[in-house]
């Protein structure tokens, strides 16, 4: 069941994106979606060295430039990012703001964007769901 928290990112998961090496979550998979042209949710999979906290109310992101996902939060700036795994459940809503690449310092190949934090719920077992809990999140091997 879902708690709402409010607008901004809670401790644990502030920490793990603002404090921790990236590589601290190697392999850890973080889920983006976004709204499609035709109001669709646009599932991503990212990985920690792609989304970093800047403060408690605010997520940088780095993406693709080329990519629907860019193309999505371009045209409408929504986006939800699931932090799934053994540790914790979060479900972060925002509106996106690109950063110009020569502000970012980011290669022509990616966008930057700041997600500015309107929601965080918190999912957990219910009372009655006592001993139910997430032995893993989605991992991967490779490139990270």
């Amino acid at each position: 069941m879902s708690q709402e928290l409010g607008p901004q990112l809670p401790g644990d998961l502030y920490r793990i994106l603002a404090d921790e090496p990236p590589e601290t979550q190697r392999g850890r998979a973080i889920t983006l979606l976004t709204v499609d042209p035709a109001g669709y949710a646009h599932p991503a999979l990212l990985s920690y060295r792609e989304v970093g906290a800047r403060d408690a109310q605010t997520l940088r992101l780095v993406v693709y430039a080329g990519s629907n996902t860019t193309g999505n939060l371009r045209a409408n700036g929504h986006a939800t990012l699931a932090f799934v795994d053994e540790r914790f459940v979060y479900y972060v809503k925002g509106t996106a703001t690109e950063i110009p690449a020569h502000r970012a310092g980011a290669d022509a190949h990616f966008a930057t964007f700041d997600i500015g934090v309107q929601s965080v719920l918190a999912d957990a077992p219910r009372a009655d769901e006592a001993g139910a809990h997430l032995v893993s999140g989605i991992t991967f091997r490779g490139l990270n």
